[in-house]
């Protein structure tokens, strides 16, 4: 079972990347935050976890002198593989695995927020630089014209909706997309959304990756009250989720269960030295934790 044991409250690293904003020329440079925490157990051979989600944006200009901008989840793998593993004494990236909660996508004149696409090459990306990959859809997110991302993956990807998964040991769930209008893809009406989450919860996977997700109890981390309810007590260890921002990316239920929120962030999950620490219960935990 993961049990995250040390979660500090600031980023280790940060990368510069291009937003979108709501206009033409009206994109701005923005940083992606990269938080290292510490888990008490990791299956064998996997160092660590790269989680994330929601990296709508695109790399800046100076990085790809005379080609079109690449989406930021197609230029973040290299960069986290070749530069920031190896200073957190990472050295191989073909012992971690990648977590992805959806929306990968970002209009390319970087003039529209929320625009939706192809996220075929980031998920490529990942699973060109990792052991594997799994994850779900976001909200934004199609897999060459059609939203299923089943035959468009590499082996080593595993997509995730609804169902799970054995992956390098661990039973991963996943439950894509967001509560909408269900002619639109990746949406789900309300009852559907979570009698399907509490069917992959009654399976009591290791982790469960949801797009949208439960909210953290307290103001700054919102998110679904009913899926937090679900989870309650569930014992399901680790939910990763993305789609709204938290101030802090952490959060614990009082019945144990944890929570990380990777909305346009990167945490990276590291095995931690011999020494055990306990995390008390409770869910505000928006300074550095298990010290």
């Amino acid at each position: 079972m993961i049990k995250v044991i040390d979660f500090p409250a600031e980023p280790s690293f940060e990368y510069v990347f291009l937003n979108a904003g709501r206009g033409p020329g009206q994109f701005y440079e923005d940083k992606l935050p990269v938080h290292v925490a510490q888990v008490d157990l990791l299956p064998d051979g996997i160092d660590a976890l790269i989680l994330t989600a929601d990296l709508q944006g695109r790399e800046r200009f100076k990085d790809p002198p005379g080609r079109p901008l690449r989406l930021l989840g197609e230029v973040l793998p290299q960069l986290l593989a070749n530069e920031t593993l190896p200073k957190i004494d990472l050295p191989n990236p073909t012992r971690v695995g990648v977590l992805l909660a959806g929306d990968f996508y970002t209009v390319p004149l970087l003039d529209k927020r929320g625009g939706s696409g192809d996220v075929t090459s980031v998920w490529r990306a990942f699973a060109e630089q990792f052991q594997w990959v799994a994850g779900v859809p976001g909200n934004h997110d199609l897999f060459g014209e059609k939203a299923n991302a089943r035959t468009r993956l590499p082996g080593n990807a595993h997509y995730l909706d609804g169902t799970s998964k054995q992956v390098a040991g661990l039973k991963i769930a996943g439950l894509g997309g967001i509560i909408g209008n269900i002619t639109r893809p990746h949406r789900r009406g309300h009852d559907d959304y979570f009698a399907e989450l509490q069917s992959l919860v009654d399976t009591r996977p290791d982790i469960l990756i949801m797009h949208d997700g439960p909210d953290g109890m307290i103001n700054g981390k919102p998110g679904l009250t009913m899926a937090r309810e679900i989870l309650t007590g569930s014992g399901v260890p680790l939910t990763v989720r993305g789609h709204s921002h938290w101030n802090h990316p952490f959060a614990q239920l009082g019945t144990g269960e944890q929570i990380i929120n990777v909305d346009c962030r990167v945490v990276i999950l590291k095995g931690a030295p011999l020494t055990r620490f306990e995390l008390p219960l409770g869910s505000e935990f928006d300074a550095p934790v298990g010290r």
